[in-house]
């Protein structure tokens, strides 16, 4: 931990709509606040803190690593609190960890910090004076809401072509899979019926209040054109729809089971056709 006297400087980086800001430590290094790194990519702290106690990050950078400490914190020249910081190779491997799982923001991210930094060896190589304002508007047109989008779809596009150059299942597969998909149904019917005097609401009438979370989920597919359920359960939160948004009620069947009514998802219709259209949703 630094000495209180000697606090680190700061600035702001701004990456399209969003602010990083940077310390600089007396010895000229950069840092960042772990909280923060985490959540321009919508994760919480606790997500930045499993990290790095994770194998994965020791497999990396080895055992002896250490993250931080709560107790590590770095007085900031100008801000009221200090932060608990890493450094810039830390939020990368983060970034990049949480963009190969599929979060929308990270992969944007990773991707526009990429191009530009290929842009300026680009430019350098070939002696380009590029404006720093030019620069700003690419990385800023990369992580608009758009260039999210586009991102989104190509990845999308790639995990469809990856699907399609595998192998197809043998029919002794699918009449497994089958099988244990039908065997799963009988004892689910098995176990309503069973607690069929427990139901205040029967789950057949729930449409006549809303839309069942799996509903929702497979339209929101249908419309975009995606494939993976979870990367657009990801973007359904994105966009203020998740499950545990005010768009949601919870219906007393079996359990608790969530239902967006009809006035909600025809809201959600709309911000998902503008999203889908390039439109801004707020």
């Amino acid at each position: 931990m630094l000495p209180q006297t000697h606090k680190a400087q700061r600035c702001t980086l701004e990456l399209g709509d969003i602010s990083l800001e940077v310390a600089m430590l007396p010895d000229g290094s950069y840092r960042l606040s772990y909280i923060q790194a985490s959540e321009v990519v919508d994760k919480s702290r606790n997500s930045m803190l499993r990290f790095c106690r994770s194998n994965y990050l020791k497999s990396l950078l080895g055992k002896d690593f250490e993250c931080y400490t709560p107790s590590g914190g770095i007085s900031i020249k100008g801000a009221n609190r200090p932060i608990i910081p890493i450094t810039f190779e830390l939020a990368c491997l983060y970034w990049q960890k949480c963009a190969a799982e599929g979060n929308i923001k990270a992969r944007a991210l990773v991707i526009a910090l990429l191009k530009r930094s290929l842009y300026d060896l680009a430019d350098a190589a070939f002696g380009i004076p590029r404006h720093h304002q030019e620069r700003d508007c690419l990385l800023a047109e990369d992580l608009s809401d758009a260039g999210v989008a586009r991102i989104e779809v190509a990845s999308q596009s790639l995990a469809q072509q990856q699907l399609s150059s595998r192998q197809p299942e043998t029919l002794t597969e699918r009449e497994l899979k089958l099988k244990i998909q039908l065997a799963k149904l009988d004892l689910e019917r098995e176990r309503l019926q069973h607690r069929q005097d427990k139901n205040p609401f029967p789950a057949k009438d729930i449409d006549k209040i809303g839309v069942a979370p799996w509903q929702v989920t497979s339209w929101t597919q249908k419309t975009l054109g995606w494939s993976d359920a979870s990367a657009t359960n990801q973007l359904l939160r994105q966009l203020g729809y998740g499950l545990k948004s005010k768009h949601w009620l919870t219906v007393k069947i079996i359990g608790d089971l969530w239902v967006m009514p009809h006035s909600s998802f025809n809201s959600l219709v709309e911000v998902v056709e503008k999203f889908k259209s390039g439109q801004s949703w707020h």
